[in-house]
């Protein structure tokens, strides 16, 4: 069985410091989860924010989101129009969701199971 992909949802809304926030986050919990890959999306698409291309690089990552197990919400995503369309794709393709920690073990006990094939 191949490790479980957690797609880690943060705002950015320009600001470099939340890509390293993000990293951080993800961090901590690989340090928790050694068993897992988190994959923090502000750190993917590896280009400056350019609001003329802000479509087609979300459009990416919601591919990359489209290929994970989970989806992890960090941050005060709610704010974050990015978030919200991540969550809403994960919603529409039936992607788990954790908004904590708690939220996450959870998910990732029923994926050892077998529970979310």
């Amino acid at each position: 069985m191949r490790p479980p992909i957690i797609y880690v949802s943060h705002p950015f809304g320009g600001d470099a410091a939340n890509v390293t926030r993000a990293r951080e986050i993800c961090k901590s919990y690989a340090r928790q989860l050694p068993e897992a890959l988190f994959v923090p999306a502000l750190s993917v698409t590896c280009r400056p924010y350019d609001p003329d291309h802000y479509g087609r690089d979300l459009q990416l990552l919601l591919e990359l989101e489209s290929r994970c197990d989970v989806v992890f919400m960090t941050g005060d995503w709610e704010s974050s129009l990015g978030c919200q369309t991540e969550y809403d794709f994960a919603t529409r393709q039936g992607i788990p969701i954790a908004e904590t920690y708690a939220d996450l073990l959870a998910i990732l006990t029923s994926v050892e199971k077998g529970e979310l094939d």
